[in-house]
């Protein structure tokens, strides 16, 4: 069964907004065994998505459509699937009295302008809303099925979850499903990663193995079609094991991990505590370490230390050396993660210190020139990296660059200090 999905909004079709609806909707189609085949955005315009509905049915079975059914006057899509359809609007009473309920629970009258959230095509069925007032619907278009969401993710994620798919699965039983994990990794080039994992990847295997690069992580996504969900996981179990075999020194995690959340598993798994020092990353480490439910757990705390006074006087780094080497050093990144981790009596600390631009930067200290420190139990460890591009992404990669260092750091040291370098 194939699927087309069509997203309402002047604000996507400007790119005012990412569309992450889009990318919700065909993952969880795709692992039902409905394959969406077609994604478009289409403004507010009645002509335009009534248009644009009308040959999305003459081509899929499924169509699905977000966006555009709030009170205000530029929401056309009730009003463009009806045209679609060559239906009139009615008014679902039910739905009516529910919308005002929901306003009467917060101590208002609900305005005059939300009734037409309550009017859906004359041959619809409603598509509940538990937690906002615009109600969606499905109907038969030309053989082909609409269903209509409200743009609002939290609330398309719960309706099509809750009170659609459901239904959608007992008006289409689908005879195989697709179902896709990921490995996540980090630190290794993609091209590497393809090199020693490329006799898994090709057209007509099952599972399909391929690489997407977002942000310096490298996703391994592995898709199965099989009969059910449970023999789809085995046999992608079996390739999993296969990629971590060959590439498992950059794996930090599967599916929607990201490094902070590595980190934090890791280190809550062991009972262990890191603290931060940051400079050029401006406390972002420390962010990304807290953004966690429970990092209390294992975060004890972090400083920025922006200035060569602040690194003095917080830290303790000793004066002389900004004078011999200068605050961009692996010098200093060490004093500071040594001192940082005696500062919160932690088991951990991270620092970083660099030229993030887009000014700053010399000949000999260019910028993206970034040294980032791991104080341990077996001693510290200091990283040089060489990383491009613009202030905003040099600091994004020197935070993952630093908590990939923290996993594979955990494990005790044998030397006191030790220097890698590494070019991003």
């Amino acid at each position: 069964m194939e699927a087309e999905i069509i997203s309402v909004g002047d604000e996507i079709v400007q790119g005012m907004v990412v569309d992450t609806n889009a990318a919700f909707l065909s993952t969880l189609l795709a692992a039902h065994g409905i394959a969406a085949t077609r994604h478009q955005a289409v403004g507010d315009d009645l002509n335009a998505v009534a248009e644009a509905v009308a040959e999305a049915g003459e081509r899929a079975r499924l169509v699905i459509v977000n966006g555009g059914i709030g009170p205000t006057v530029d929401d056309v899509t009730r009003q463009a699937v009806a045209k679609a359809a060559g239906e009139t609007l009615r008014m679902d009473n039910e739905w009516l009295v529910v919308m005002q309920a929901k306003f009467q629970l917060h101590g208002v009258a609900m305005p005059p302008t939300n009734e037409v959230q309550a009017l859906i095509p004359e041959n619809a069925t409603r598509i509940t809303n538990p937690t906002g007032t615009a109600a969606g619907f499905h109907m038969q278009l030309n053989g082909a099925e609409v269903a209509v969401f409200p743009g609002v993710p939290a609330e398309l994620m719960v309706m099509f979850r809750q009170e659609y798919l459901p239904g959608l699965l007992q008006r289409f039983p689908v005879g195989r499903v697709l179902v896709t994990r990921r490995l996540q990794c980090f630190g290794t080039p993609e091209s590497l990663i393809n090199e020693k994992i490329q006799h898994l990847m090709g057209m007509g295997k099952n599972p399909t193995v391929g690489l997407l690069a977002t942000d310096g992580v490298i996703s391994v996504k592995i898709t199965a079609e099989a009969d059910d969900e449970t023999d789809a996981l085995e046999s992608i179990d079996a390739v999993k094991r296969e990629v971590r075999e060959l590439v498992g020194e950059c794996v930090f995690g599967e599916d929607d991990d990201e490094l902070q959340t590595a980190v934090a598993r890791l280190l809550t798994e062991r009972g262990l505590a890191v603290c931060t020092a940051e400079s050029c990353t401006g406390g972002l480490i420390a962010q990304r370490l807290t953004e966690i439910s429970g990092s209390s757990r294992y975060f004890l705390g972090g400083v920025v230390t922006y200035s060569n006074e602040a690194k003095i006087s917080l830290l303790g780094v000793p004066a002389n050396l900004f004078g011999e080497v200068g605050a961009v050093s692996y010098e200093v990144a060490a004093a500071m993660a040594e001192n940082a981790r005696k500062h919160f009596g932690a088991d951990y600390a991270i620092s970083v210190t660099g030229i993030a631009g887009p000014t700053g930067g010399t000949r000999e200290k260019p910028v993206g020139l970034i040294y980032i420190g791991i104080a341990g139990p077996g001693g510290t460890r200091t990283h040089q990296l060489r990383l491009s591009g613009d202030r905003a992404g040099i600091r994004d990669r020197t935070a993952k660059h630093a908590l990939n260092f923290l996993l594979h750091s955990v494990r005790p040291q044998t030397r006191e200090t030790q220097h890698d370098t590494a070019t991003a």
